[in-house]
């Protein structure tokens, strides 16, 4: 009778379980990026699925079932040597009213010719003309990478896209899924706020408008001519292989950015990388937050912005606000010192983030606002001062700001007035703190973990041969 118990169970866990081969294309090679994509990835290789992932950034640690292969291209090595007055420049259009719809140009300027250089390098040559079979093909297709999408055609496997930020318009209409103009801000517009007046809703309309025409008319024409001409002249049109997309998976959530309908086909796992394990605090930073009586505000700007690059002025304000400071400052920076630093501040290169966020001493985020801070700052209730330079940041801040959870601070208007104006405003004013613990509480009340939600649905796609019914 055991016997035959322990061979049904035996049976049970075998039909109830499969192992797939997955393909990961991501060669962008923006940390944030490879972030996103891990979580995804990981989760998955945790499941038991075989990942084969090409791209910039190979795992911190060997993982079983888990096949990296780096590609590197001519962008990567031109953005470390980009000087602040580049970053402001790009600044400077993705903050400003009228070019914002034009920003996306600045994506598809960096990845169409990324995407130029994969298809010439000899690993993905090789992939090519393997006989690999793999069972999914997962891309960064929608951020400008549409001729990745390829390769779910070349192994007849169903594809996935991935997208480290909200949806936006181009991918809204690629999924089938309804723009509500009038009432939904979309990230490329300069609205920050649902409850728009007329002349809103016509700067959200032409916002709108505008991208989807670039779209149309300049990205998806490029990459086609990528794909002819650097990967076959049979190949698919893009349209073809954009229309044959079986899932979204996007990085939000309904805490972290204003309520707005899905189709099926798009999953938002806002918070897939706040890990449930959090990585202890080193020993000196563990001391240094718990002897902070009067709190800790904690500084940081992302992976993308060097902070040596900026000029000696902007440092010495930084300096100056943080040294009249009851509170205790942690400074994520890459440099070892800083001239007149006062002792309630320690410089450090890394911090395990969400660690920093979660301990109760942690009064206030200086951010630049990218989506994962933001939503690690939701997360664990904490209040923000956004400085924004680009990509999404912008929207992000906005949005802290129209939620209550905190200020934003213009990165061309940065000085020793302003930086203390707007830390006083969060820290002075209870509000701020009360509606950051109340979004944070909305951001971790769901059904299932968004690790769970990605697995589930990638799964479902496999078992379904595409699941295009969605």
């Amino acid at each position: 009778m055991k016997s035959v118990l322990l061979w049904l169970l035996l049976f049970n866990a075998i039909c109830c379980s499969f192992s797939a081969r997955i393909l990961a294309i991501s060669p962008f090679p923006g940390k944030s990026h490879y972030i996103f994509a891990s979580g995804i990835l990981k989760a998955l290789q945790q499941r038991g699925h075989h990942i084969v992932e090409y791209s910039p950034f190979p795992p911190s640690k060997p993982l079983a079932n888990y096949t990296h292969v780096e590609v590197h291209t001519e962008f990567e090595k031109e953005t470390q040597n980009w000087t602040f007055e580049k970053f402001s420049q790009i600044a400077k259009i993705s903050n400003s009213m009228w070019p914002n719809p034009f920003g996306f140009l600045n994506v598809w300027w960096m990845t169409n010719p990324i995407c130029k250089e994969i298809f010439q390098q000899e690993s993905i040559k090789k992939l090519i003309n393997s006989n690999e079979h793999f069972d999914l093909v997962i891309t960064e297709s929608s951020f400008g990478q549409e001729s990745m999408l390829v390769f779910g055609n070349r192994f007849g496997a169903p594809t996935v896209t991935m997208q480290g930020f909200s949806s936006v318009p181009a991918l809204n209409r690629d999924a089938g899924n309804a723009m509500s103009i009038a009432t939904i801000p979309e990230m490329a517009s300069f609205v920050a706020t649902d409850n728009m007046t007329f002349v809103q809703r016509l700067l959200n309309f032409l916002s709108v408008t505008c991208s989807l025409l670039l779209y149309y008319n300049y990205q998806l024409p490029a990459q086609d001519k990528i794909l002819r001409e650097y990967y076959t002249q049979d190949a698919p049109s893009i349209a073809e292989l954009v229309g044959n997309v079986s899932l979204y998976l996007i990085n939000s959530h309904p805490a972290v950015e204003y309520p707005r309908p899905y189709t099926p086909n798009i999953i938002p796992i806002g918070g897939i990388t706040i890990s449930p394990d959090r990585t202890p605090l080193p020993k000196d930073l563990k001391q240094f937050m718990d002897s902070a009586k009067e709190g800790v505000v904690y500084f940081s700007l992302g992976t993308v912005v060097p902070v040596h690059i900026l000029p000696e002025e902007l440092l010495q304000a930084f300096v100056s606000v943080f040294k009249k400071l009851p509170q205790k400052v942690i400074w994520k920076i890459d440099l070892d010192s800083i001239p007149n630093l006062s002792k309630n501040v320690m410089l450090t290169k890394w911090v395990p983030q969400p660690g920093v966020l979660a301990h109760p001493n942690c009064v206030l985020f200086m951010t630049h606002g990218g989506a994962f801070s933001q939503q690690e700052a939701i997360h664990a209730g904490v209040p923000t001062v956004g400085i924004a330079f680009f990509g999404d940041q912008p929207s992000n801040v906005k949005f802290a700001e129209y939620r209550g959870i905190g200020v934003s601070l213009a990165f061309d208007n940065i000085s020793e007035e302003t930086i203390s104006t707007a830390i006083n405003k969060v820290l002075k004013n209870p509000k701020y703190k009360e509606n950051a613990q109340r979004l944070s509480r909305i951001f971790r009340d769901r059904p299932m973990s968004p690790a769970d939600s990605a697995v589930f649905w990638v799964e479902y796609v496999i078992r379904h041969k595409g699941a295009h019914h969605l």
